[in-house]
């Protein structure tokens, strides 16, 4: 079964090929003698690019979206590239030592495959210091499953200025490979037996070998929607879709000659950084990257990524807290950019033209205030509020003279507002006093009246009473209502200090950094430099902590954090760490009370953090369901096989949960019927598609058991697709994956219940999904297919071993015949749908790519016809009316047959009222 699915997985196989270079031979353009320090290394060769472009993408409306439109990449580097994909032995040889990992192999020189992303990755830094090179990749730790594969980095980091092994990027794999693009001299589906060959025996070996066929191979870059623009040195998108689906080129052994095409970017199905398969493979690069440039979401260049260093789940752990938002300047932009970590470790950056500092999330986490001068600067400055999400939408702008340095609160009487400053100036003049702190209510997305508070810029916290306020820069001044010499007094005998925040708890805590000064190294009892250490004082000025920075950084930028805390005192700060050289490279979170120091994300200058967290407190209670898991049935960072699967069926649970009082069809199939029924144009009944892709009975009877028939009480007709080969599957082989990581599945299988199903279908609703779900091409907002067609039939399977007596089939004829005893005893009518896939099969010895024999298939669906299930049939063994033009490719049909599909589908319905 284990090999029926990964024919699933390979059927329709619409990738791009690939070429390589030689090690003893020259071809065209890309060979010359080295501009640079020879590469010394056997089947690698010089690669000349430097002042040349190259063309990734296309503009064929057919093409899927990620490979639109067509896109220029220019190179100003010159690099060598592998004559051949890695093989087996030198994969063996090197990895046997790093990490223990081996691949079995019947020969030598095949291609490396059944190997990660990260294992491809690991295995370049081996052959980088096997050399004396740098590596190209850092990372902070690294997971291995069973087999000693690497399936997950954290602070995985890709460095193009470093010169060693690599893997290569999209737009140097498509230089070298458009040089000797001929499909049909690969190895393929239509030649190769199913199974990959050794390197450089395909009839286009010659001086390249294996860039077209054999194996997939993957590449450096991550998804990046590409732009109609001219691009230097293309490395990508910064941090990829939502699910962190790799880039593969070249087509496989499976592939047809046809469907390769040098501008295609992946499987049928996704691949991620941890999947495995015996089709993917790599080939290596060596060189440096000078000036790279990387793509944000919305198309933007930038050449300084940000990097996340910790997960979600870790970060939960640290801060008592199950939501959690980091809000930050990016100073090489001066962009506001901000991590959601309820969500993912993904870095957003909002671009416009407002230059960000100091930004501040507000109490309930869903607004960012932030002014346009900083601490220190004498300079005009506004204030601004924005929505914390993607658009940073529905900004507004504080409508006073100068502002700088929001804070919000909430005041005694219950009212958010936001405390800043007329000037953040140097507060060591006399200056200073002729300054004064204001409060500004802020409601339903408007500013109120600003108030006046008192004289003096205290921008570093004020106390909910105005009792008690903070500044720094040079000096830290205390703002007091409750002492006989003035309100007004200097702290830390007048030394420098500055980045001073006063915690919000109400203990009046002032943390500050300081120049190494005489009170702060008496108190420490060593010696220490300018911002080595965070001191925090009490409500009277005395030092009660302090915090060492951690080797080869100092802090910055130092700020309690905030948000919806539990009520006790909080020992938690945000810093940015400083290297020598004075680059804020990382911010990070600093526990007070153990002198922990856990970086969160690393770029190249990072300011002015804020994080944000929502802890359990009395004022503010978690939900009665667990929002960490109720409704949240995608967790990017599950290590499922089909993630694309399980993305699919939480937006369909999502679906189902918005709707469930109202639905009265319901189907249930794999992406064949998923891509056939479009809801609204079932119109005799409120209809629901609850299709996944590759699923089967196991994940059907598990639906409708759970969810339909318990939570659509208008339920009245169920349809379930008939595919006979995929009888032949276990609950193991796909659906027990699936439901196993998604962590909304396992919180309801415990505490779904009518008193739970509303807070759960609303949290549902909340959770964001990614928008790249499968290598297939949707239409925007649906799980339709464009025009494509039926083309060739091809059996991928051994029918020998789908017999039907076989013991997985019948024991899933008997789950559909209790299925149906099931569904009569609900009063709900119980229909299985056969879906059209290419009429060729008809002319084969297979039902479809699936199998099993035509005999068997007729056996399996006279079994279901003989339970009492009205047929649904559509495919008609092939002699159906769907056109070319109605289908997508062999076995799914465009949104022209669905169209046609629902149509029969609504009329087949109705005649069964």
């Amino acid at each position: 079964m284990e090999k029926i699915i990964r024919i699933l997985m390979l059927s329709f196989l619409t990738i791009a090929v690939a070429t390589s270079c030689s090690d003893d031979s020259h071809s065209g353009d890309n060979s010359v003698a080295p501009e640079q320090d020879e590469l010394n290394v056997d089947g690698f060769v010089y690669v000349q690019a430097k002042g040349k472009k190259t063309t990734l993408g296309t503009d064929d409306v057919s093409a899927k979206t990620l490979e639109r439109p067509k896109m220029t990449a220019e190179f100003t580097y010159d690099f060598y590239i592998g004559r051949h994909e890695v093989i087996c032995k030198d994969f063996n040889d090197l990895m046997r030592k790093e990490t223990g990992v081996k691949l079995s192999c019947k020969q030598d020189s095949l291609p490396a495959a059944n190997v990660t992303f990260y294992d491809a990755v690991l295995y370049a830094n081996a052959l980088s210091k096997k050399h004396g090179l740098d590596t190209a990749y850092d990372y902070t730790s690294a997971e291995f499953d069973s087999e000693k594969h690497c399936v997950k980095m954290k602070g995985y980091k890709f460095n193009p200025q470093k010169k060693g092994f690599r893997l290569p990027t999209e737009a140097e794999w498509i230089f070298v490979a458009s040089k000797n693009w001929k499909t049909e001299q690969s190895w393929n589906g239509a030649n190769s037996g199913s199974a990959a060959h050794q390197v450089c025996t395909s009839k286009n070996a010659g001086n390249i070998c294996d860039m077209a066929g054999n194996i997939l191979e993957l590449v450096n870059d991550r998804y990046a929607s590409f732009r109609d623009t001219t691009v230097s040195n293309f490395v990508g998108s910064i941090d990829g879709d939502a699910i962190g689906s790799c880039v593969v080129k070249g087509g496989s052994y499976l592939s047809s000659p046809t469907a390769m095409y040098l501008y295609s970017r992946g499987d049928t199905y996704p691949i991620l950084s941890s999947t495995k398969g015996d089709y993917i493979g790599f080939r290596l690069v060596c060189g440096a990257i000078p000036d790279a440039t990387w793509f944000t979401d919305n198309g933007s260049t930038v050449s300084a990524p940000i990097t996340p260093l910790i997960q979600p789940s870790e970060l939960r752990q640290l801060t008592s807290s199950y939501n959690a938002k980091l809000a930050f300047r990016n100073d090489i932009s001066g962009n506001l950019a901000y991590v959601d970590f309820a969500k993912t470790a993904k870095i957003v950056e909002i671009e416009d033209k407002i230059d960000v500092y100091h930004p501040d999330i507000s109490p309930d986490g869903r607004h960012v205030a932030f002014c346009t001068s900083m601490e220190g600067v004498l300079k005009e400055s506004e204030v601004y509020v924005r929505d914390l999400n993607e658009s940073g939408s529905n900004l507004v702008k504080l409508p006073v003279e100068n502002a700088a340095i929001p804070r919000w609160r909430v005041n005694p009487n219950g009212d958010t507002v936001i405390v800043y400053v007329s000037s953040a100036r140097n507060n060591k003049s006399e200056e200073f006093m002729k300054e004064s702190t204001w409060q500004v209510k802020f409601a339903k997305g408007k500013f109120g009246t600003p108030q006046k508070l008192f004289d003096g810029a205290y921008h570093g916290g004020v106390e909910k009473d105005n009792s008690f306020g903070i500044s720094s820069s040079t000096l830290l001044r205390a703002h007091l209502t409750d002492v006989l010499t003035g309100t007004d007094v200097i702290w830390y005998n007048g030394e420098q200090a500055c980045n001073a925040s006063l915690t919000k708890d109400g203990t009046k805590r002032t943390l500050f950094l300081d120049f190494g000064g005489t009170r702060g190294r008496d108190f420490v009892g060593v010696n220490y430099g300018v911002h080595e250490r965070i001191l925090v004082a009490d409500s009277t000025g005395h030092l009660v902590r302090t915090v060492a920075s951690p080797a080869k950084y100092t802090f910055d930028h130092t700020e309690w954090v905030v948000g919806m805390l539990n009520g006790e005192p909080s020992n938690l700060i945000v810093a940015s760490l400083t290297d020598y050289n004075g680059a804020h490279r990382q911010l990070a979170l600093v526990n007070l009370d153990n002198g922990d120091v856990t970086p969160l994300v690393e770029g190249e200058e990072l300011w002015h953090p804020c994080l944000w967290v929502w802890q359990d407190g009395e004022d503010h209670p978690k939900p009665t369901v667990d929002v960490d898991s109720a409704g949240a049935y995608y967790d990017n960072n599950a290590p499922s096989p089909y993630p694309f699967a399980v993305v699919e069926l939480g937006m369909r649970l999502q679906s189902f949960w918005n709707q469930s009082d109202k639905i009265e069809v319901a189907t249930f199939g794999s992406s064949m019927l998923l891509n056939a029924v479009i809801e609204d144009s079932i119109k005799s009944y409120k209809a629901i598609n609850m299709g996944v892709t590759l699923s089967d009975i196991h994940l059907f009877d598990y639906l409708i058991r759970n969810y339909a028939i318990p939570y659509a009480p208008k339920l009245k007709y169920v349809v379930i697709e008939l595919s006979p080969g995929f009888l032949y599957r276990t609950y193991n082989e796909m659906t027990g994956p699936v439901l196993e990581n998604s962590p909304g599945i396992r919180y309801d299988e415990n505490y779904l219940s009518n008193a739970t199903k509303n807070e759960i279908a609303a949290l549902s609703q909340e959770q964001q999904f990614p928008q790249v779900l499968l290598g297939q091409q949707y239409l925007e907002g649906t799980f339709l297919l464009p025009v494509g067609e039926w083309g060739v039939p091809i059996v991928n399977v051994d029918l020998s071993l789908l017999p039907f007596d076989s013991q997985s089939l019948q024991e899933n004829l008997e789950k559909i015949k209790a299925l149906k005893k099931f569904t009569d005893s609900k009063g709900v009518k119980l229909i299985a749908a056969i879906p059209p896939r290419n009429p060729g099969y008809k002319d084969t010895e297979a039902f479809d790519p699936y199998g099993p024999s035509w005999d068997d298939a007729h056996k399996i669906i006279d079994a279901v016809k003989n339970m009492g299930i009205e047929i649904f049939d559509e495919y008609k063994d092939g002699h159906h009316d769907y056109s070319d033009e109605m289908a997508n490719n062999p076995n799914h049909v465009s949104y022209l047959g669905a169209a046609q599909f629902c149509v029969r589908l609504d009329a087949f319905l109705k005649k069964l009222k």
